[in-house]
């Protein structure tokens, strides 16, 4: 029944309604920005992106076969960018969608902007098609070390050492790597989590966010010492990864003015992080 409800569900959805919270964060490559959204309805990604130094509402929008799940908690949409291609950790609800092949490396220029052409269930399809970047090994490790979910969060990002994920559940934390190869991860270890978190590096160094403000150095290592609160709550905002200059930034939603300039913005209104 339940599988049977959400196949309806998509294929009677037609047109997308584009949600205007920005998913954990907005990066900078090249004189570039790229932000995602989320659709409230089917749960699909929007890719964003133009000029740092042009409008936020002239972005071009792009249409990814991916997306997140709407399980209470929502986790945020893990994605990243990296060159040509995005990253993304695809968890939509769906009886089509495998969440051990969810781990998605799409290139840009394949993707197409939204039409009425462009379905959501030729996306679903599309997603399900896609070969997996790697498996899903984070996740079915924690799934398998334990059939409770509970404190379940997880963040994914292209690294300096390959892909890097976070993943928590039951008050334990570990960090994963995967090299183009193999993964590897740390020993699992004792960290609650007071709601979803979020990764990015900087300096070949990554670094974990949690909700409440609070930045800690982690690798397959485990944690460092260092430990900063910078006193945030990602939940009022999101993430500003330059890659040009390597700095990291936080704004907050309702600083967001669409018919400002994104640098503009970012000398206004945002806070440095690192």
């Amino acid at each position: 029944m339940q599988k049977t409800f959400f196949v309806s569900f998509f294929i009677l959805v037609s047109s997308f309604v584009f949600a205007q919270a920005i998913e954990r964060k907005i990066i900078i490559q090249n004189g570039n920005y790229y932000f995602t959204t989320i659709d409230e309805l089917t749960q699909l990604a929007t890719l964003h992106t133009g000029k740092d130094t042009s409008k936020i509402k002239n972005a071009k929008k792009l249409a990814m076969p991916a997306g997140r799940n709407f399980d209470d908690p929502i986790i945020p949409f893990c994605w990243d960018v990296v060159d040509t291609s995005v990253y993304a950790i695809s968890f939509l609800l769906h009886p089509l969608n495998d969440r051990n092949e969810a781990i998605k490396r799409m290139n840009i220029n394949s993707l197409k902007e939204p039409s009425k052409t462009v379905t959501p269930m030729d996306l679903i399809v599309l997603s399900v098609d896609l070969n997996p970047y790697a498996y899903n090994d984070p996740y079915l490790f924690v799934t398998r070390r334990s059939n409770t979910i509970e404190g379940f969060f997880y963040d994914g990002i292209s690294t300096s050492e390959g892909y890097t994920v976070a993943i928590s559940n039951n008050g334990e934390l570990s960090i994963w790597n995967y090299n183009g190869t193999e993964w590897k991860h740390s020993e699992v270890m004792k960290f609650s989590v007071d709601g979803y978190f979020s990764l990015f590096e900087k300096n070949k160094k990554i670094y974990f966010l949690t909700t409440g403000g609070v930045v800690q150095e982690v690798s397959t290592a485990g944690i460092s010492p260092l430990k900063k609160d910078i006193e945030i709550n990602q939940k009022e905002g999101f993430l500003i990864i330059n890659k040009d200059d390597k700095t990291v930034w936080f704004m907050k939603n309702n600083d967001l003015n669409q018919n400002t300039s994104l640098n503009e913005l970012i000398t206004k209104k945002a806070k440095r992080i690192l």
